[in-house]
């Protein structure tokens, strides 16, 4: 059986210098000055992920974005219709013992970014996870910071110490660098890596399925701390938008109790695999982690329903970002 945590609190808004710290079971979200979380966010462990066939991506967008990889994604989605022995058991030969679904964004080689005028280097991915080696701008990151190559709005940095989201991992961090980023742009943000110095080490962020006008607080991704006693600058950010998100109109889903999602195929075709990609939005209108999580259905056949209850799901901050078919199993 899963073991779950779960963040229970009430928002507020921090002064400066001060904390927030809201019990999430054996942890807690606890971010410095600005920032603030609200709401209620449950994340399962994913430990026995893979013996309950969960799956589920780390910003992935599953699109024109970039191929996948097998690299740092997330467990999510347990299937519980016992009639659909095939739906959403995502443990092929991609997937590592706890359960992770091996499906994330990785070389993100049709990613259109633009970018600075600094030295580049987009020869694939490194070892800190940056799609393009972006140089140090030494333009100072303050609130509010515009940037010049995305329609992105650097709203706040600071630090964080709790459960960490980014991988799915739900591990215990203390001081990881976070910001909150805010999409500018009419469109919604596909998939974007900002990158920020902290003197001269590198900081990488990424960020997936953010609509139009939307803020998002977003962790490190390799769990780097912030030392406030250095300079904070810009390197430069790689981003791609679409027009909508996704969301097939052959599914139908809804929110059920105890964090479900009824998904339903409306065609008269079977479907061999649908995708449920989602979030965790804040009572305040932000999501929290750049992470899109998504769970999978194999084998919806024609006018079936089946309930998932995927582990980093909550049926009161859950958001469903897109929904997407395929016409072979995944």
């Amino acid at each position: 059986m899963n073991k779950k945590k779960k963040i229970i609190g009430v928002a507020a808004v921090l002064a400066v210098c001060l904390a927030i710290a809201i019990p999430v079971g054996r942890g807690k979200f606890n971010f410095d000055d600005k920032f603030k979380i609200a709401g209620n966010f449950k994340a399962n462990s994913s430990k026995n992920d893979a013996e309950n066939g969960e799956s589920g991506d780390a910003n992935n967008i599953d699109g024109n974005i970039g191929s996948d990889s097998s690299k740092d994604s997330v467990s999510d989605g347990k299937n519980q219709d016992s009639n659909s022995p095939n739906g959403n058991n995502d443990s092929g030969s991609n997937s590592k013992n706890n359960g992770t679904d091996q499906n994330n964004v990785g070389n993100q080689n049709n990613v259109g970014g633009n970018s600075n005028s600094g030295n580049q280097n987009t020869g694939g991915v490194s070892g800190d996870g940056s799609i393009t080696d972006f140089d140090n701008t030494g333009e100072t990151i303050k609130d509010n910071y515009e940037v010049n190559d995305a329609d992105i709005k650097i709203q706040h940095i600071n630090s964080y110490s709790g459960i960490f989201i980014e991988d799915g991992s739900d591990v215990e961090v203390d001081n990881v660098a976070a910001i909150q980023v805010k999409n500018t742009s009419k469109k919604a943000l596909e998939f974007a890596q900002i990158q920020i110095y902290n003197g001269d080490k590198k900081l990488v962020f990424d960020v997936s399925s953010l609509p139009a006008n939307s803020s998002a607080i977003i962790m490190e991704k390799n769990k780097a701390p912030l030392d406030k006693s250095k300079s904070i600058t810009y390197g430069g950010t790689t981003g791609g938008y679409t027009n909508k998100l996704e969301k097939d109109v052959t599914i139908k889903y809804q929110k059920v109790d105890n964090n479900g999602i009824k998904v339903t195929n409306k065609s008269n075709k079977n479907i061999p695999c649908v995708r449920i990609f989602y979030k965790y939005k804040s009572s305040e209108g932000y999501y929290i982690g750049g992470i899109t999580y998504t769970a999978k259905i194999n084998n919806l056949k024609a006018k079936e329903s089946q309930t998932i209850y995927p582990s980093h799901f909550d049926s009161d901050g859950g958001e469903i970002m897109m929904i997407k078919t395929y016409t072979t199993a995944q």
